[in-house]
């Protein structure tokens, strides 16, 4: 498979309407074999997903969208609920096997628990995007939703939180606004 810097990252838009196709299983679990690879401390992989793609499911989740964003959701076929689990480190005797048993993450409060998983999710949500690209899918990362519907609404374990939501599939160019400006090198950064 070819991948180049224009699909993935110069040439990619945040699509907000798509054509309301369904993505296949097989194109689901392709996104999540090409993401799972993201770094992250410890190999904590804390990224929880819920994939979205029935109408029904579409439904309920543009309905736990803030109101200018539930268009936006009716108008794909599928979306990823991408969640962080507070419980990440019961996975380390598979995921970190070099660790010590219990980690001493099992004595952190839920607030040292959910700063580590939110920062190491992002990681890997930033990588679910580009894979998701890599693999020719457009994508519509969004935060505007209840996290409390989306939570009671689609997952069963109470130890994950909501992160955002991405919508995939076929993107449709002609809603896009021109691409806006970045910061420059010497705006956004520094050497020291």
């Amino acid at each position: 498979m070819e991948f180049s810097q224009e699909s993935i990252f110069t040439e990619a838009r945040s699509h907000k309407q798509f054509d309301g196709q369904c993505l296949t299983a097989e194109e689901l679990q392709s996104i999540y074999d090409l993401a799972k690879f993201a770094p992250t401390a410890n190999n904590s992989c804390p990224l929880r997903i819920v994939f979205t793609n029935t109408p029904d499911s579409m439904e309920r989740l543009a309905s736990c969208a803030l109101d200018f964003n539930q268009e936006k959701t009716r108008s794909a076929g599928t979306a990823a609920i991408l969640a962080y689990d507070l419980d990440f480190y019961t996975q380390f005797p598979k995921l970190a096997p070099h660790m010590k048993q219990p980690p001493s993450h099992a004595s952190w409060s839920d607030g040292q628990l959910e700063r580590y998983a939110l920062a190491n999710s992002n990681l890997q949500v930033g990588f679910f995007i580009a894979a998701a690209r890599a693999l020719g899918f457009d994508c519509g990362p969004m935060g505007g939703f209840d996290s409390q519907a989306v939570e009671t609404t689609f997952f069963d374990n109470p130890r994950w939180r909501f992160n955002c939501v991405v919508l995939l599939g076929k993107g449709d160019p002609s809603r896009l606004h021109p691409r806006a400006a970045r910061l420059t090198f010497d705006e956004a950064c520094r050497i020291t």
